[in-house]
């Protein structure tokens, strides 16, 4: 499997648009790697991970096309996440031409993603698709069985995603906090050999407290995350462990600096543009 990362931060991006912190200073100073767009992911060039407000220039940046795949999980649907103004684009008279034999665009999330897309789905009906699923319930997205996990953030059903096809897992942990002890019953009981984590690090070179965080997690609760993983078997030593979407307040969150201290511990840092083959 391979995962590009087409946009790697929080709400704001890196450098924020009104922001003069340090990070964002630096960030419009140093370029390439210190500037981060709104979170999306690309699995096998296939299988697109939400739909934010950056998705045209990630298209544009990365050389790709919306036609090209016609599968998108949403994680959950605050703005930076999912962005039906953005989607509204595939009717008629925005899209004005389609290939001839178009699947649809097929988007699946939680029971939340109905409601903002009904008005686009009653006036392009051959053209998207909505698909609520229910968590631990495993589904198909074109090649992928994927199942959805229940998140620790705040809408009201986010979730999380185990991505598997032809033997290989990719789990997909953004914006969450530690896990419900209901999920990791679930991954417990359904043995898998994970071959890529990517982990929610809003909070960056953070530690944590006693109780589990909510929300978004730093790289403390990532350690203990992946501790969890190893001790159910379903990551080990070959496992790949990447850090992604972060915050402009985040301590060390500076690319340079965060990559240092992450590498110590065995995460690679996420960047806009990365690909991991797994």
């Amino acid at each position: 499997m391979k995962l590009k990362y087409l946009g790697t931060a929080a709400s704001e991006a890196i450098p924020a648009l009104f922001c003069q912190c340090d990070v964002c200073r630096k960030a419009r100073e140093k370029g390439g790697r210190h500037i981060r767009s709104r979170s999306q992911a690309l699995v096998d060039d296939s299988l697109l991970i939400d739909f934010p407000c950056d998705t045209c220039w990630h298209m544009v940046q990365n050389g790709l096309s919306l036609l090209d795949f016609n599968h998108c999980l949403i994680t959950h649907v605050h703005d930076d996440h999912f962005s039906p103004e953005q989607i509204a684009y595939i009717r008629r008279g925005y899209a004005s031409v389609l290939p001839e034999n178009y699947g649809g665009f097929h988007i699946y999330g939680s029971e939340d993603i109905a409601a903002p897309l009904d008005s686009i789905l009653q006036s392009a009906p051959d053209r998207l698709f909505c698909h609520p699923v229910e968590p631990y319930a495993p589904f198909m997205a074109g090649d992928y069985r994927v199942t959805a996990l229940k998140a620790r953030h705040g809408t009201p059903h986010p979730y999380n995603y185990l991505i598997e096809r032809n033997g290989k897992a990719l789990l997909y942990a953004h914006d969450t906090g530690h896990f419900f002890p209901e999920t990791w019953d679930y991954l417990a009981s359904h043995p898998v050999h994970i071959g890529l984590v990517s982990f929610d690090c809003t909070f960056a070179n953070s530690t944590r407290g006693d109780a589990p965080r909510t929300g978004h997690m730093g790289m403390g609760d990532n350690i203990l995350m992946r501790d969890k993983l190893f001790s159910l078997g379903l990551a080990d030593a070959n496992t790949r462990f990447v850090l992604n979407h972060f915050s402009h307040n985040g301590p060390d969150v500076d690319y340079d600096a965060f990559c240092a201290m992450a590498e110590k511990e065995g995460f690679a840092v996420s960047y806009d543009g990365m690909e991991l083959i797994f």
